[in-house]
């Protein structure tokens, strides 16, 4: 027979509604990523089920190396409950989101975009999906990081330019033997169109780019050796040439 007595919290604040996503997270995970998962449900924004951090910061706060960080958040995207958008430098924070299919709360759609907006978003995801090394995701934080670029003026001009250095960047790296882990984040991008900013570079050049980059792009779809047809090298995107200087 259950007890009648209604029970009282202690601390009735920031309190987590641990459901039978959480049930499944416990039996899905290792005893390090469900720690993890823990953390970030606890600490994630209700309405978006995002948490914004970095490496560091995690592994300081749960007694953990960097490097059981970096496994345990590949398991909990590998199994489909967060998805990851880390920074290359990781003492920069990205954000990690908790998959709809495992977070209790509704989301928060917050405010209607403007359709000057909305078609600024679309097209920066129409640029990605084009790119065969990018996975064909666009999340709440790539959605949101698109929005503070067209809040900043950054111009659709500037984030294809973006998109075409750092990709072939990833090209070189995989010809080089670095592995064929696709780009899974907008964020990615950022460094790439933070050194293209305030540079003037001549049209020609990333139609060069575009067309080597094709090459690469078939082979890179069909999983053989990038050796077996001339592509991209370190002298092609290393660094534009820009022809002249100032502010977009």
């Amino acid at each position: 027979m259950n007890d009648p007595t209604p029970l009282k919290l202690k601390n009735p604040k920031n309190w987590f509604a641990a459901g039978d996503e959480m049930r499944r997270a416990a039996i899905l995970l290792t005893d390090g990523a469900f720690k993890i998962f823990v953390y970030i449900c606890l600490h994630a924004h209700r309405g978006t089920g995002t948490l914004e951090t970095n490496q560091t910061e995690l592994a300081r706060k749960l007694n953990k190396s960097q490097g059981n960080i970096r496994k345990n958040l590949r398991e909990l995207q590998s199994a489909g409950m967060c998805n990851v958008h880390m920074t290359q430098n990781r003492h920069a924070k990205g954000i990690i989101e908790i998959t709809p299919e495992y977070w209790p709360y509704d989301r928060d759609p917050g405010e209607e975009p403007k359709e000057e907006e909305t078609v600024y978003i679309d097209a920066v995801k129409k640029l990605l999906s084009a790119r065969s090394c990018v996975r064909p995701l666009f999340s709440i934080a790539d959605k949101r990081l698109a929005r503070e670029w067209f809040d900043h003026g950054i111009s659709l001009e500037q984030v294809d330019q973006a998109v075409l250095l750092a990709c072939s960047r990833k090209y070189i790296a995989w010809r080089n033997g670095q592995g064929k882990t696709p780009i899974n984040s907008l964020r990615y991008f950022e460094s790439a169109l933070e050194e293209l900013r305030g540079q003037k570079t001549d049209p020609e050049y990333w139609n060069f780019i575009r067309l080597r980059m094709q090459r690469v792009e078939k082979l890179w779809l069909q999983n053989k050796t990038p050796s077996a047809t001339p592509g991209l090298g370190p002298d092609d995107v290393e660094h534009p040439e820009a022809t002249s200087q100032g502010s977009r």
